[in-house]
């Protein structure tokens, strides 16, 4: 009789540690949980630019801005959410772009080591949500404009009218497109030449803009 007295004490001795150490493992579980879940302050890695002096441009606290939250920086955003004004043509004035900060001294080129590239200014449409300024520069405009010109349409007219001048006509190098067809195409050399210079991109728009490629 006493051996089993002992039996049971042990027992219940064994339960009572087994069910405070269950206890401790649950509270040290659910503390550890609590703390996880606890916010956390995210520290924006995006530059914010100070107040800038472009009309419409508002620049809240760097310190509102979550590169997690659902917002995008406005600057962001892709072409087709802003409008932006064409590039400011300078002339080659190199005093007027060195005043105004930015534009374009020449437009057109080939190449990309031909083109000029600019900053324009954009807005973003009303319609669309985003963070910073809504009015801003965007950098990497190259100086390129398109008009009414088409290498195609051309070439087909400097081959079938060329001794007739009609694909300088077309060019707008009034001048020399009539000298072409008061000496009809020069005898047939000057025809011949012009077509060399086409195809070779050497005989180019008077106005400076490049071929359209939009036909």
């Amino acid at each position: 009789m006493h051996n089993f007295c002992i039996i049971l004490n042990a027992l219940a001795v064994s339960i009572i540690l087994n069910l405070i150490s269950h206890l401790n493992v649950v509270s040290g579980i659910q503390a550890r949980s609590e703390k996880e879940m606890q916010p956390t302050a995210v520290q924006s890695v995006v530059p914010i630019t100070p107040s800038s002096s472009l009309p419409g441009s508002v620049t809240p606290a760097a310190s509102d801005f979550n590169p997690l939250g659902p917002m995008v920086m406005c600057s962001f955003l892709p072409r087709d959410f802003l409008e932006c004004k064409d590039p400011i043509d300078h002339d080659n004035n190199h005093t007027a772009k060195a005043v105004k900060g930015y534009g374009c001294l020449h437009f057109g080129g080939s190449t990309y080591d031909e083109v000029e590239h600019t900053e324009v200014q954009c807005t973003v449409f009303p319609d669309i949500d985003c963070y910073g300024p809504r009015t801003f520069l965007r950098d990497g405009v190259p100086c390129v404009r398109y008009t009414d010109h088409y290498f195609v349409t051309t070439l087909i007219y400097s081959i079938l009218l060329g001794f007739l001048g009609m694909d300088r006509f077309c060019l707008g190098q009034t001048g020399t497109a009539v000298g072409k067809l008061l000496t009809i195409g020069g005898v047939g050399v000057w025809w011949v030449i012009d077509i060399i210079l086409l195809i070779t991109n050497n005989l180019l728009p008077e106005d400076g803009s490049n071929w359209n490629p939009y036909v």
